[in-house]
């Protein structure tokens, strides 16, 4: 029985760690990355930017045809709110927070300083990344900060951090199960 409990559970702690591996950096994604005065507004202006991104194109490793996660066209803040970007980068879900593209990770996620579930309007407890622009209020952040500037060098230096434990509801279900496991084990 000892046995079975055991392979349940790392079972289990792979199925997250896939998961929470699945938000990882996208090399692909950082030869993309261009800063835009505006997102589109609606869903023809994105589908206008998005060909003209052309995505499709783009030789890349970070998602299959056959994966949910597809590497496509966004337009999204940046971590420091100060600007919006376009970029080619694998899709996924966003759990209530603007989306941004993190220059240094590589990646789309959420970004914990930009609940737009506070924002007028507000956006929804979860939506597609590519959709981002049907929450016009996260880019208006970007009107009250100052811009910092990045060289096209931030963009080659080594991932260091790529999703934060801290605030991310995936990692901190990956350090419990890492806990657990642990505790387990021994």
């Amino acid at each position: 029985m000892e046995e079975k409990s055991r392979i349940t559970l790392l079972l289990s702690f792979m199925c997250i760690c896939s998961e929470v591996s699945s938000f990882s950096s996208c090399e692909g994604s950082a030869d993309t990355v261009r800063t835009v005065e505006r997102c589109p507004t609606d869903s023809k202006s994105w589908e206008m930017a998005a060909k003209n991104m052309n995505c499709d194109a783009i030789k890349q490793n970070c998602s299959q045809s056959s994966s949910r996660r597809l590497f496509q066209y966004h337009c999204v803040i940046n971590a420091w709110m100060n600007v919006t970007l376009e970029v080619c980068a694998p899709n996924r879900t966003i759990f209530g927070y603007c989306t941004e593209y993190n220059i240094m990770g590589r990646v789309i996620q959420e970004n914990y300083h930009a609940n737009c579930r506070n924002l007028n309007p507000p956006c929804p407890s979860f939506y597609n990344s590519a959709k981002a622009y049907k929450y016009q209020s996260c880019y208006q952040l970007t009107k009250n900060h100052q811009i910092i500037e990045y060289i096209a060098e931030d963009i080659k230096k080594p991932v260091i951090h790529v999703i934060s434990t801290s605030d991310g509801i995936r990692g901190n279900i990956a350090v419990i199960f890492l806990s657990i496991l642990h505790a387990y084990v021994l």
